[in-house]
C-alpha cells in the first residue's frame, strides 16, 4: 500500500514537473536576455563614450589662482579672461564651451552650465585642492602637516567571537536569498495556476476518486519545487559559467572561490531546499481555498516570504542580538536570517543543526495541514472560506484524513 502511494505520488510529481519546467522555455528566455542584453550593451557603449567625452570649461577669471594650475585633466580647461564676455557667452550658446567657470575668491566660485552634470564634483575636487595648497602656502605651512593632521586612524578589528566570513561568502549568501525567493515566488505563482485552474475546471471530483488528497498535494508540492529548483540551477549554472569565463580574461576567479566556506555553502543549500518545500505547502494550502485568484483577498500572501528577508536585513546592524538569534532558529525565519547571522558573526554549531530540524518539521507539518485544506477545499465552490473554517479543517481534518 505504501508502495503504492509512493509510486502515485512520484507520478504526480513528474507530471506537475513536466507540466511547468520547459526547457526550450528557458533556452528563449535566455536567448531573449542575451540579445536585449547585446543590444543594451551596444547602446550603453555608444551612450557611455557620449557621456565620457571631456567637457570644456572655459575660465573666464582665475581669481588667486593662475591658469598654469588648471592643467589637462578629464576637464579641459580654456582661457577665456582676454575673450570679451559676448563672445565667450556666443561661443557657450553654440557649444563650444560647455561650460563657463569664474572664480572670485580662494573661497569662492561660480559656474555657469546647462544643467547638472557629475564632472562638477571633479571640479569641485579640484578647486578644493588649489585653495588647500594655496592656503597651506599662506600659512607658510608644508603639505606634509595637511596629510598628518587629516590622515584618518587605521583601525584594527579583533573579533572576540572568531573568525567571521570573507566577503565572498557573503556575495554568496546574498545570491543564495535572492534564487530562495525567486523559487518560492515561482512556486506561489505556479501553485495558484495548478491549483485554482482545477477548482474552477471542476476536475477535482475525478482525480480525487483515483487518488487520496494528500497524495495528490504531496506530489504538487515536490513537483513545483523541483521546478523552481530546477529553474534556480540553471540561472546559477549560468552565473559559474560566467564567473569560469571570466578567469579566462584575467580575473582571479579561482583564488577567489578558493576562500569559501563548504559548511556555509552546505547550510545555504539545506536551508534553501527546507524554505522552498514549507512555502510550497503553505501556498497550496492557501490556493486550494481560493475561487478566482483575481479577485481573492488571499492573494496577498504571496508577500509573506518576504517578511523574513526584510528581517535579515536587521542583522546587518547587529547579528548578535537576542531576537536576532531567536529568528536564525524559528523555522518560519531561519531560512533567510540563519544565512544573513552565518556570514556576519559565529554562531554555535548547534543553531544550524537546531534551525533545520524546526524548519524540516514545519514543512512536514504544513505539507500535512495543506492536505487536510486541500481535501475540504477543492470541493467548496462559491464561497471562500474564512480562517476559522481553514483552522477547523487543519485541527479536525476531512473524512478521516490524517496523513
Amino acid at each position: 500500500m505504501h508502495r503504492n502511494i509512493f509510486d502515485i505520488t512520484k507520478n504526480v510529481t513528474v507530471w506537475e514537473f513536466n507540466r511547468f519546467f520547459k526547457w526550450m522555455d528557458l533556452v528563449k528566455g535566455l536567448l531573449f536576455f542575451g540579445f536585449f542584453g547585446l543590444i543594451g550593451g551596444v547602446v550603453g557603449s555608444w551612450a557611455g563614450s557620449q557621456a565620457s567625452k571631456a567637457p570644456v570649461v572655459a575660465v573666464t577669471h582665475y581669481g588667486p589662482f593662475s591658469s598654469g594650475d588648471f592643467t589637462e585633466g578629464f576637464i579641459r580647461f580654456t582661457d577665456a579672461t582676454l575673450l570679451p564676455a559676448d563672445s565667450t557667452q556666443i561661443f557657450y550658446a553654440e557649444g563650444r564651451f560647455d561650460a563657463v567657470l569664474e572664480i572670485h575668491d580662494v573661497n569662492t566660485a561660480s559656474i555657469r552650465v546647462n544643467s547638472d552634470r557629475a564632472w562638477l564634483i571633479q571640479l569641485e575636487q579640484k578647486l578644493n585642492e588649489l585653495r588647500v595648497s594655496y592656503k597651506l602656502d599662506e600659512l607658510g605651512l608644508e603639505l606634509q602637516v595637511y596629510d598628518d593632521l587629516t590622515a584618518q586612524v587605521n583601525l584594527e578589528r579583533l573579533f572576540d567571537s572568531g573568525e567571521v566570513s570573507s566577503v565572498v561568502d557573503k556575495v554568496l549568501a546574498g545570491g543564495a536569498i535572492a534564487l530562495l525567493l525567486m523559487a518560492v515566488f515561482m512556486g506561489f505563482a505556479y501553485q495558484f495556476t495548478a491549483i485554482t485552474a482545477e477548482k474552477q475546471q471542476r476536475i477535482t471530483e475525478q482525480v480525487l476518486s483515483a487518488i487520496s488528497p494528500q497524495t495528490w498535494i504531496d506530489g504538487k508540492i515536490l513537483g513545483i519545487t523541483g521546478v523552481g529548483l530546477a529553474y534556480v540551477a540553471f540561472y546559477g549554472a549560468i552565473g559559474i559559467f560566467a564567473m569560469l569565463a571570466l578567469s579566462y580574461v584575467g580575473v582571479p576567479v579561482h583564488q577567489t572561490l578558493a576562500l569559501v566556506n563548504p559548511v556555509f555553502v552546505l547550510t545555504f543549500l539545506l536551508m534553501a531546499l527546507l524554505g522552498i518545500l514549507m512555502w510550497n505547502a503553505f501556498l497550496a494550502g492557501v490556493a486550494a481555498t481560493i475561487d478566482d485568484p483575481n479577485t481573492s483577498a488571499k492573494s496577498g500572501l504571496m508577500v509573506a516570504p518576504m517578511f523574513p528577508v526584510m528581517l535579515a536585513f536587521l542583522a546587518l546592524v547587529n547579528p548578535d542580538t537576542l531576537a536576532m538569534k531567536i529568528l536564525g532558529i524559528f523555522p518560519i525565519t531561519s531560512y533567510a536570517v540563519l544565512p544573513a547571522r552565518m556570514v556576519l558573526t559565529s554562531v554555535a554549531w548547534w543553531e544550524p543543526v537546531v534551525a533545520l530540524i524546526l524548519l524540516a518539521a514545519t514543512a512536514w507539518f504544513l505539507r500535512v495541514m495543506a492536505g487536510r485544506i486541500f481535501a475540504a477545499g477543492m470541493m467548496m465552490y462559491g464561497k471562500e472560506p474564512d480562517w476559522r473554517e481553514m483552522l477547523r479543517w487543519m485541527v479536525k481534518g476531512t473524512d478521516g484524513e490524517t496523513n
